[in-house]
């Protein structure tokens, strides 16, 4: 063994004890150090012993949204292509099928009803990537500043429908654009999003739907608990452009997400809806459970139950229940 390579591994030593003893005065080695070393296996665990106690100190906000400025140091610091919602796949079974969407948009509601089944395969795909930081800004409480690019597609698939050709029954499209702004904390409060996201499903009437948000989003995190809390502005359209002119009655002004880790496999996910309107109330809940599975690495299954209005946007003004169950690919 090379001197150079009995320095790296005194360093890798002192990285295990100081994982073993908590001590801040012992040293760690760095990603330079690890690639100096010529030992393939020697190389690998002085790179283990950095990147797995690195991934267990950064909470999930921080690991999400970079809050701590430790994402990416080959690129700069900027976050390329990766996870931002669920990306999942489940069979979903609905108590009713919404067979003749409606608005009160002039012609956007469909006459002759579908022939829909109560059983679909539902799928979400999600992405973001960031593209510009600032990570010294010090503006109010806030320490750092990113904005993010981010991409969500929804997809209602009629597979076991044979009879008529097995469509998609509905799609739901969300291109955004989000600016966060971190706090610093180690916990409780961590971050706000400042977001703009436009949503439709692309189709002609009577089945067309969208609209446009500007929203505000707070984070809160303790320990194996993270909640994010957002409200929203719907942008006005003219009324001979708007396919749903009532969609906030339903699917309301602002949701709240919950997520608990009881422990380091299992998660669950609660998600809440609401028009805030006590007079008439209307709102979505949305519950999730995961656990590690053996079929692939990434995987987890997932059990998922949902009732309310706006389960997707062809449904906003349609309440249902639901079951799903499938698997869901772990962003980290």
């Amino acid at each position: 063994m090379n001197r150079a390579n009995a320095r790296i591994l005194v360093a890798c030593c002192s990285a295990a004890l100081l994982a073993l003893t908590s001590s801040p005065c012992v040293a760690k080695p760095s990603l330079k150090e690890c690639a100096e070393i010529q030992n393939v296996t020697l190389r690998l665990a002085c790179f283990d012993s950095i990147t797995e106690k690195h991934y267990a100190q950064r909470s999930f906000l921080n690991r999400a949204w970079d809050l701590d400025g430790n994402g990416n140091p080959d690129s700069g610091g900027i976050r390329r292509l990766e996870p931002y919602r669920k990306i999942y796949v489940v069979i979903h079974h609905a108590s009713s099928i919404n067979t003749a969407p409606s608005s009160p948009a002039p012609l956007h509601s469909v006459l002759t009803p579908y022939d829909f089944n109560h059983d679909e395969l539902k799928f979400q795909f999600s992405a973001k990537s960031e593209i510009g930081n600032y990570r010294d800004i010090h503006f109010f409480r806030f320490q750092n500043f990113r904005l993010w690019a981010a991409y969500t597609q929804q997809s209602y698939w009629q597979i076991y429908n044979s009879t008529i050709s097995s469509p998609f029954r509905e799609t739901n499209y969300e291109p955004e654009l989000i600016g966060t702004f971190g706090t610093g904390s180690a916990s409780g409060c961590k971050l706000l999003n400042v977001g703009l996201t436009h949503q439709s499903n692309g189709r002609s009437t009577p089945e067309s739907r969208s609209w446009n948000r500007l929203y505000l989003q707070g984070g809160w995190e303790w320990d194996d608990f993270y909640v994010l809390g957002r409200g929203w502005w719907r942008l006005p359209e003219a009324a001979a452009t708007d396919d749903n002119p009532d969609i906030t009655k339903y699917i309301g002004v602002a949701d709240m997400e919950a997520h608990w880790s009881p422990d380091s496999e299992d998660e669950v996910m609660l998600l809440l809806r609401s028009n805030m309107n006590l007079g008439h109330p209307r709102g979505y809940l949305e519950l999730n459970w995961s656990t590690p599975v053996h079929i692939a690495h990434l995987s987890r299954l997932s059990l998922q139950f949902s009732s309310g209005y706006g389960g997707s946007l062809i449904d906003y003004n349609y309440n249902q229940t639901a079951f799903g169950i499938g698997l869901t690919f772990r962003e980290w």
